[in-house]
């Protein structure tokens, strides 16, 4: 893995090779650069294996269903936000058949070739995330701000 910063814009620009973890790559660069709060705005690439979740259905608390997924696949997109050092992540992906692929981020995504992706560091926001039981038996966060920050 390897990052660069632009100091004049806060951008965080990441560069995964074969064998890289994606989500545990982007946990690693928000610990390493110090990204508390960010907007993961850009990202494409390939897998060589996929793990993924989405909700199953359509009532509150919601089921859902875990994927596991064996490459090849092509990334169309990942992005999402970052919040307490970590990241909630969607992704999009389709295998050789072009049967496309989308749900939540899950640990032991495998780089096949590379992926790049871009985070907008926000220095003057704080936010995290809360445990909303009443949505999900599984670990749903909600996102808020911090205890002591204005709230516009």
């Amino acid at each position: 893995m390897r990052y660069f910063e632009s100091k004049q814009t806060g951008i965080v620009f990441v560069v995964l090779e074969t064998g890289d973890l994606l989500l545990e790559s982007i946990c690693e660069v928000a610990r390493k650069a110090d990204i508390h709060t960010g907007v993961l705005m850009t990202g494409i690439g390939s897998l060589s294996k996929a793990r993924i979740h989405t909700v199953l259905t359509n009532i509150n608390p919601v089921e859902e269903l875990y994927l596991d997924i064996e490459g090849p696949l092509e990334v169309t997109n990942f992005n999402g936000l970052i919040s307490d050092f970590e990241p909630h992540v969607h992704i999009t992906m389709a295998d050789p058949n072009m049967k496309f692929y989308g749900g939540h981020l899950e640990p032991g995504c495998a780089i096949l070739t590379l992926s790049e992706f871009s985070i907008l560091r926000i220095p003057d926001v704080r936010l995290f995330r809360h445990q909303m039981p009443e949505r999900s038996p599984y670990p749903y966060r909600m996102l808020d701000l911090q205890d002591g920050q204005p709230a516009e």
